[in-house]
């Protein structure tokens, strides 16, 4: 289970909510529950998955900027890249 998973079922948690008309089971495949909080949790895992591609390609372009300069800043330059690997890592 990825990180955005993880945070995803903690701010969305299973909530089976039992359905009463059976055109309704009938639609679901013969379940007589489904989870009330699955659509807002896949919103909330995709928008935690895209933060991250952003915070990474944000910091990635940082340190191009970094490297481009004519004096590069080592100690910065490898903090930001710790951070890229701590987020890559953390799935």
């Amino acid at each position: 289970m990825s990180k955005a998973e993880q945070q995803a079922l903690i701010r969305f948690p299973e909530q089976m909510t039992p359905l009463v008309y059976q055109e309704l089971i009938d639609q679901f495949g013969g379940k007589t529950e489904i989870d009330f909080n699955l659509l807002p949790r896949s919103y909330f895992q995709l928008g935690y998955e895209q933060a991250e591609k952003d915070i990474l390609s944000i910091v990635e372009s940082r340190i191009s900027e970094i490297l481009g300069d004519a004096q590069p800043k080592p100690i910065l330059r490898a903090e930001l890249q710790e951070l890229i690997n701590r987020i890559k890592n953390e799935d």
